[in-house]
């Protein structure tokens, strides 16, 4: 198949999405939409809608005005500005939100805006516990609401065709997927500021929310939060997501049987508190899916990130910007080592020489390389409009609430296992950890007062 013929087909199967919600909006009709959370994740959905004939941003928010400013000033002034989100849940004219704060600011808002009968576009990690995540579910499917998350590689077509070679067993059984990313940050890493008040225009209090109380700190703002464990869980569920988002959708799956980490702050002299070098491994049935994240050098992986999918006939690699297949090889005919240590017990001596020729070693499938393919804008303006077309058709989104709930679920996971030290076993059916009362309790956490987990 082409490449131009495969992105036709992508679009149509990307369009083709789940289970119907309600009534279908008229065909004429803009999605009136608000933006939670003004920072570069945030911006960058805002410019998307803004240059979609379909919507009208309608509002934006974010707990530091500068970057409320500055979305106000994208939109022309168009859309009125707030500091705090639950005003833009208030108004009836806006049909969805965009929830794109930090991680430990994903549940409330989402599940606020669904029990006030809004959809909602939630960036990735879903979730900052395993608990949320279920109650995020809950909340979409009691509302009727359509609730889709930011992994935006499910409308990547490359990365659906690789999603057809593997499920089709292109390279085989895959017994191991290893997944990455590495990048040498030594020895500064993000650094160590000082705490210090605010900056000016800064709700610190609000920004906090649910996470325990903390004086400002340069690097619990903005991109860095994702290094504390208020308010996010470090690469395994930043990066990761992605990762483990590929393995249950190219594999079939959507939850492991157990999780086990190590690593720790072995490189990098800064205030992080979540590790610069770990290696987790998942469990699943009949195959092991392994992330590893380290701060110190690339070698030998030259490549910052990606996927390597091992298969009894070949490999596949994947990232966001190409994919080959590598064929394996293997003689037909050719005998095992059992064969040899039979014949020599048989005869009482090695098979005399000469042996005969061997037949010569044959690919087991082809070699395909494909590249140049470019994940954003292209790919993540098909991930919104996917998002805007389901509010319109009240269709399931492709990366559902539910997916998006399980993949990141297995992050947790891991996570779980690195902070207890101890190998995690996964009920998926009951969504417990099996034997293990101290890490159950950390699939869920105390929220500070006066927020609350809401109730679906």
């Amino acid at each position: 198949m082409k490449r131009r013929e495969f992105l036709k087909r992508a679009a149509v199967t990307a369009a083709a999405t789940g289970p119907f919600l309600g009534s279908v909006r008229g065909a004429n009709d803009r999605v009136v939409v608000g933006q939670i959370g003004c920072g570069a994740r945030g911006y960058y959905e805002l410019t998307i809608c803004q240059r979609n004939p379909n919507v009208r941003v309608a509002a934006v928010c974010d707990v530091y005005k500068p970057l409320v400013d500055r979305a106000v000033r994208l939109t022309e002034g168009q859309a009125e500005g707030y500091g705090d989100f639950r005003r833009i849940l208030d108004r009836k004219d806006i049909d969805a939100v965009f929830v794109s704060t930090p991680d430990h600011w994903h549940a409330i808002p989402t599940i606020l805006a669904c029990q006030a009968g809004k959809d909602v576009y939630c960036e990735k990690p879903l979730t900052h516990t395993i608990e949320e995540g279920r109650r995020m579910v809950e909340a979409a499917r009691k509302h009727k609401r359509v609730v889709k998350t930011g992994c935006q590689q499910r409308s990547a077509p490359h990365f659906a065709k690789i999603v057809e070679l593997l499920r089709g067993g292109y390279i085989g059984k895959v017994a191991l997927v290893e997944a990455w990313n590495v990048g040498n940050e030594s020895p500064e890493g993000i650094g160590k500021p000082p705490d210090s008040p605010p900056p000016e225009g800064l709700d610190w209090d609000l920004y906090l929310g649910p996470a325990p109380k903390a004086p400002y700190n340069r690097n619990r703002f903005i991109w860095n939060y994702r290094w504390f464990w208020d308010y996010s869980g470090g690469m395994m569920t930043d990066w990761g997501a992605h990762h483990m988002d590929i393995v249950h959708w190219a594999m079939g799956v959507d939850a492991p049987g157990s999780a086990l980490a190590a690593g720790g702050i072995f490189c990098l002299q800064d205030n992080r508190e979540t590790p610069d070098t770990l290696t987790t491994v998942f469990e699943y049935p009949g195959f092991q899916a392994r992330y590893t994240n380290r701060m110190t050098s690339a070698f030998p992986l030259v490549r910052g990130y990606g996927m390597l999918f091992y298969g009894d006939r070949g490999a596949l690699f994947v990232d966001r910007g190409s994919y080959e297949v590598y064929p394996d090889m293997r003689a037909e005919g050719a005998r095992g080592d059992v064969d040899r240590i039979q014949e020599l017990l048989r005869s009482g001596q090695p098979a005399a020489a000469p042996s005969p020729p061997r037949p010569q070693p044959k690919p087991l499938c082809e070699a395909i390389k494909e590249a140049g393919f470019r994940l954003d804008p292209p790919v993540q303006e098909a991930h919104v409009q996917n998002f805007i077309d389901c509010v319109r058709s009240r269709r399931r989104p492709v990366a559902d609430v539910e997916i998006g709930h399980r993949v990141v679920t297995a992050c947790h996971l891991g996570v779980i296992a690195y902070r207890t030290g101890r190998k995690i076993r996964w009920d998926a059916k009951q969504e417990k950890i099996v034997g293990d009362p101290e890490a159950q309790r950390m699939t869920s956490k105390q929220y500070r007062a006066p927020w609350v987990l809401p109730k679906v």
